[in-house]
């Protein structure tokens, strides 16, 4: 019974990995190790397949609904103008790095329509001139350039459906593992 179980509990495990992947245009490698298996024993005939503490924080809202979780931080970063990662993520340290770079300051700006955007900010730079050219005074300069903006949560607009899909993954396999488990059981019988 045990060797069923926690066969049935892998299979869901990786199915579930398999709907990370569907659901998430290019998820982390982090995401995607999200479950945990509590396997069965002959003690205790239970097999359980869970998200990990962290994961589980995070992936909530995409399961059951809702607005996404934030976890201790006071605001969704919202890259606009810097790199990502592979993942389409802010690398880790970013924010950081930024704080401390020349002509680059965080805050809010009232815009011209009286919008205030919070967020991180580059100050403009000084227009380079042509090769030749001559000066004339001032030099033009570049508007201010949202490199991050910080916003409220929002509503999470993708479904996992986890408990959907492993009742069905259950449903698919659940007689033919039990079937050859039960006949490794009979083959392996002390007589």
């Amino acid at each position: 019974m045990s060797l069923a179980l926690n066969t049935l509990a892998k299979g869901v495990a990786a199915d579930q990995i398999k709907l990370i992947d569907e659901t998430f245009s290019t998820p982390t490698p982090f995401t995607e190790r999200a479950y945990r298996i509590q396997v069965a024993t002959k003690a205790s005939q239970i097999a359980v397949v869970t998200a990990k503490d962290i994961q589980a924080q995070y992936l909530e809202p995409y399961v059951v609904g809702g607005r996404r979780s934030l976890g201790s931080k006071r605001g969704m970063l919202a890259p606009r103008g810097v790199g990502l990662n592979q993942y389409g993520n802010l690398t880790k340290g970013k924010l950081a790095s930024l704080k401390g770079k020349r002509g680059v300051f965080i805050g809010p700006i009232k815009t011209k329509a009286g919008k205030v955007i919070n967020g991180v900010w580059q100050r403009p730079v000084a227009a380079k001139r042509p090769r030749g050219a001559r000066s004339s005074g001032a030099q033009p300069r570049a508007g201010l350039k949202l490199l991050i903006q910080f916003k409220d949560t929002t509503e999470v607009p993708k479904r996992l459906p986890f408990e959907q899909r492993a009742r069905a993954h259950l449903d698919r396999h659940a007689p033919q593992v039990f079937t050859q488990a039960l006949r490794r059981a009979l083959a392996t019988a002390r007589r």
